[in-house]
């Protein structure tokens, strides 16, 4: 006890500086000074440490083999190309006729990430111009309204269990009363009665989409909860009852709703969604011919709308792709197929003879959600992959509610330390805390037990350490660090002969463990700074004194010995082994018979500055001088092991410079020459 008592008594400024700093940084991380850099940090675990879950870049096939529930359908750049409209495309004859094909293809979900918050505008233009017309022959000749049509594609999706969901908005007008509203799609197709889900993006502080909202409210309705796009999509996949609410248990950071357990960041409405891949229709530019992502099964608008009574553009891609999913149609390409064996073993690969098989199509039983990947739409968001690979890659927001709801489904949360990373001013983790404490103090003992450039590297190994733990916790494999290290210096073609030893098996469920990183490496470092600059300034401090006051009698190497043992002289002296050293000018008292008093008292001082100088480069401890001579000792008081030889050495050069000293006297032929011949001898007694 009474060890430690010394122990906090000596060293309580290290301490109070490192509680400082710990302080510092706490409060520093506690109103975002380092939000950015740790969602970047964030960003580099997917990128960098553990990479696709699924698509051809995926490190194993754990997630491949679980499979994904979510297709994507696209308006990319083929159906952009190919389809028989211009967009935006119509609601009856493009939308409702994709929503009719998926249904009997055996679609569960259609969740369209589009809105239709509007009346259609070339039909409510068809619609004016019908009222115009007289005849009612050519009446008939105009199409039905658009959104009549989607509407009644709706109810019939739902009549085969196949649930529409919509996207809707919390939109805002300042001047509206209440200024928040529902912006969901257009009244004539509400009739039908489809589930609507918000489409509201929810960002970073830097833009990007890592984070997905549960529910949204609004200011003028709090407490009722508006679910999202994806949160829907999930409802209608798992069957959730309807008078089924959202419920929040704080203690644990989730929110329950029916069979989900969502793990929710911090105590707010949304949670981290665990990613799969990067763009699932994004290409590597490179001279390789990589195939796109693949991240999810993904298909084109123009496809999904391909059937014998639809024409595509290009002729040469006419080839009915979707007749093949659906009941009793045979694709034409398949039917100019002139080998009747052939024909009949393609149908059969197809799942397409004999009595339809609608287990066969890659709609069944998903989730397809449907958007626009084509950038010239510019639905697109930056997500934690937006660097793989060093190539900045943009997601098309369709993607971020098929990443939300394959996390939701797959029960694939990720397990954040303290429940969030970010925004910890309203909602303060002292977890956080606590690793931050840990690696200051680990930091300051380095540093107190090893001088400052070993406690240097002793801290950069220390955040070495701390970053392998955090990328590791991550993949679940601490080793993580070590294997990627290995891999990145031994020679390709080893690294590829032994890949199972120094690859890393992707995270299973639930097993991602999230760890800031920031602000506790920021600790490490602002303790270790703080402290070595304050030691520095106390050293300065200390040594200026030291020579000061002792400079004119010890050498500056015996006083930093004496600074960096902490050695402060004794009043008495101390008791050892030492050499005494004395010299006097031979016949002095002619010197002051000759000599004017002022030109003597110059001689002197320089022949005493010089042999002086002698006496402190070896090391020599100055006691005082007697008018001509010189007293000192060597090995205190601070020891030297050699102080007989440095005291002869100084006996040497002494005489040496006393050579020096009179050819100087003599070429400046100002002095008599008794100056020119002079001698001095010196005595030394070691015991």
């Amino acid at each position: 006890m009474d060890a430690l008592k010394r122990y906090f008594h000596e060293k309580w400024i290290g301490l109070a500086i490192t509680l400082v700093s710990i302080f510092v940084v706490s409060m520093l991380h506690l109103f975002g000074f380092f939000d950015v850099l740790e969602l970047k940090s964030y960003d580099y675990r997917f990128t960098e440490v553990r990479g696709p879950l699924t698509g051809w870049a995926a490190s194993d096939s754990t997630y491949i083999n679980m499979g994904t529930d979510v297709v994507l359908l696209e308006v990319d750049d083929e159906a952009w190309r190919l389809m028989p409209e211009t967009w935006p495309y119509p609601r009856g004859t493009v939308w409702g006729r994709v929503i009719r094909n998926l249904t009997q293809a055996g679609a569960k979900v259609i969740a369209i990430d589009i809105q239709f918050d509007a009346p259609e505008t070339k039909s409510e233009y068809l619609h004016e111009f019908a009222e115009k017309i007289k005849s009612d022959d050519l009446r008939q000749l105009i199409p039905r309204h658009g959104d009549k049509m989607l509407a009644e594609a709706i109810r019939e999706a739902k009549s085969y269990n196949t649930e529409v969901v919509l996207a809707a908005k919390v939109a805002t007008e300042p001047n509206r009363q209440p200024p928040q509203y529902i912006a969901e799609p257009h009244e004539e197709i509400m009739k039908a009665e489809p589930e609507t889900g918000l489409i509201n993006d929810q960002m970073d502080d830097d833009g990007f989409s890592r984070r997905y909202a549960i529910f949204s409210e609004m200011s003028h309705q709090p407490g009722r909860a508006y679910l999202t796009l994806g949160v829907k999509a999930v409802k209608s996949f798992l069957d959730i009852p309807d008078t089924t609410v959202p419920r929040f248990d704080p203690a644990n950071h989730i929110w329950n709703y029916g069979d989900l357990r969502i793990k929710a960041y911090g105590n707010s409405n949304t949670f981290m969604v665990n990613y799969y891949g990067p763009a699932s229709g994004y290409k590597l530019q490179t001279e390789e011919d990589y195939p796109a992502w693949g991240t999810f099964p993904r298909y084109s608008l123009a496809y999904v709308i391909d059937t014998e009574d639809i024409d595509l553009r290009d002729p040469m891609e006419d080839i009915d792709w979707m007749s093949q999913f659906l009941p009793g149609q045979i694709p034409k390409w398949i039917q100019a197929i002139e080998d009747p064996g052939e024909r009949q073993e393609m149908m059969e690969i197809m799942g397409i003879s004999g009595e339809f098989d609608v287990t066969k199509t890659p709609f069944y039983n998903k989730i397809v959600v449907i958007g626009v990947a084509v950038e010239v739409l510019h639905d697109v968001k930056s997500t934690p992959f937006y660097n793989y690979l060093g190539v900045q890659q943009l997601t098309p927001g369709m993607e971020t509610h098929a990443n939300a709801i394959q996390t939701m489904i797959h029960d694939n949360y990720l397990n954040v330390v303290g429940s969030r990373l970010t925004n910890l001013l309203f909602d303060f983790q002292w977890s956080h805390v606590l690793i931050i404490l840990i690696l200051a103090l680990i930091a300051f003992f380095l540093l107190d037990m090893v001088n400052p450039i070993t406690a240097g590297v002793l801290v950069i190994i220390e955040i070495l350490f701390y970053y392998a733990v955090v990328c590791g916790v991550f993949v679940d494999d601490l080793t993580w660090f070590i294997k990627s290290t290995m891999a990145a210096v031994l020679p390709d073609t080893f690294v590829k002969n032994n890949y199972s030893f120094f690859s890393t098996a992707l995270p299973t469920i639930q097993s991602s463990l999230v760890v800031p990183m920031i602000a506790p490496i920021a600790s490490i470092l602002v303790t270790y700074l703080a402290n070595v600059l304050y030691r520095f300034l106390i050293e300065q401090k200390d040594k200026k004194f030291l020579k000061s006051t002792f400079g004119q009698y010890i050498s500056p190497d015996l006083i930093d010995k004496m600074f960096e043992n902490k050695q402060e002289p004794k009043l008495g002296g101390e008791t050892g082994v030492h050499t005494a050293f004395f010299s006097d000018i031979q016949s002095f008292s002619s010197f002051t018979e000759v000599l004017e008093p002022e030109k003597m008292v110059n001689l002197m001082n320089e022949y005493l500055t010089e042999m002086t100088n002698v006496l402190l480069s070896r090391n020599g401890t100055l006691d005082k001088y007697i008018g001509d001579a010189i007293v000192a000792f060597y090995g205190a008081p601070v020891p030297v092991e050699d102080h007989e030889y440095q005291a002869c050495m100084t006996a040497l050069e002494m005489k040496d410079q006393l050579e020096i000293l009179r050819e100087k006297w003599r070429s400046e032929g100002d002095w008599p020459e008794i100056v020119y011949n002079m001698q001095h001898r010196i005595g030394l007694s070691s015991g």
